[in-house]
């Protein structure tokens, strides 16, 4: 509920700044109106660099036994402007996991690297919403009650997010939810496990900085 309160607040504060200064401009002279949507804006050839953090804890209670699930990620990217709305780039990342089910507890750290694609659904201006279609390497280290085990697979996921431009260069980004498709295969050579993921429910969101150079 805290997560959805606040990229209500952050989206609300956002519009409302945008709107703002729209209506701030168009008092202006009209050789001054085109500055607001030229002003902090991705333009065809344009690279970015990014990085997200995310952090989630939660404690589910089930019969009398308490479910407790840390999680913290971080996900850098590096993008190219192939047009007003389309991107392409290179993503890395990393996630660190905690999960304890009464006598239970299972510790993992994934690790990825991955192509992605960007159609940005309102190009030219400093406020915008995308659509990132990825495909990811994963890799995973598992402890399960002190035993090791070490996964490898691959993702094909389809998330939301939006950017604002602060200024000319940087820029707030947010990435939330996600439907995607994920199979590991553990190294021992066990049969890989796939599983859907269909999860918008803010449950999880990733938020950071982007740089344009």
């Amino acid at each position: 509920m805290k997560k959805i309160l606040l990229l209500i607040i952050t989206i609300a504060s956002f519009s409302f700044a945008n709107a703002q200064e729209h209506h701030n401009n168009t008092t202006k002279e009209h050789h001054f109106d085109k500055d607001y949507d030229k002003k902090g804006e991705f333009e065809q050839g344009d690279v970015f660099v990014s990085a997200l953090f995310g952090f989630d804890s939660k404690t589910i209670k089930n019969e009398g036994e308490e479910h407790k699930d840390i999680m913290l990620d971080v996900f850098t990217r590096v993008g190219y402007l192939i047009s007003e709305t389309v991107t392409g780039g290179v993503k890395l990342g990393y996630e660190s996991e905690k999960e304890e089910e009464g006598e239970e507890e299972i510790r993992s750290h994934h690790g990825l690297i991955g192509v992605f694609g960007r159609y940005d659904f309102t190009p030219g201006h400093k406020f915008s919403l995308f659509g990132e279609l990825g495909v990811d390497y994963l890799t995973a280290d598992i402890e399960r009650n002190g035993i090791k085990n070490r996964e490898k697979g691959y993702k094909i996921g389809l998330i939301p997010g939006l950017t604002y431009f602060l200024n000319d260069h940087f820029a707030i980004e947010a990435l939330w939810g996600a439907i995607s498709y994920e199979s590991m295969k553990a190294d021992e050579g066990e049969k890989s496990t796939d599983e859907i993921i269909v999860g918008f429910d803010f449950e999880h969101i990733n938020f950071g900085l982007a740089y344009k150079f």
